[in-house]
C-alpha cells in the first residue's frame, strides 16, 4: 500500500497548466476591477470631503 501521489499524464498536465494560467488571469482581471473601483470610491470620499470644507467655508464667511 504505497500511497505515493500519481504523477498525471502529458495531456493532463498541459490541461491543467492552461486552466491554472486561465485562473490566474482570471484572479488578475478581478483585480485590476477591484483597484479600479477602490479608486472611484476614494475620490467619491474626496469630492464629499471638499465639498463639506467648501460648505464650512461658505457658512463661515456668511457669518462674518
Amino acid at each position: 500500500m504505497n500511497k505515493q501521489p500519481r504523477i498525471p499524464d502529458p495531456e493532463t498536465s498541459k490541461r491543467l497548466l492552461a486552466n491554472l494560467r486561465r485562473t490566474r488571469m482570471e484572479v488578475q482581471e478581478v483585480n485590476l476591477e477591484l483597484g479600479e473601483i477602490n479608486a472611484m470610491l476614494a475620490e467619491q470620499l474626496r469630492q464629499q470631503r471638499l465639498s463639506r470644507v467648501r460648505r464650512s467655508l461658505n457658512s463661515s464667511t456668511a457669518e462674518l
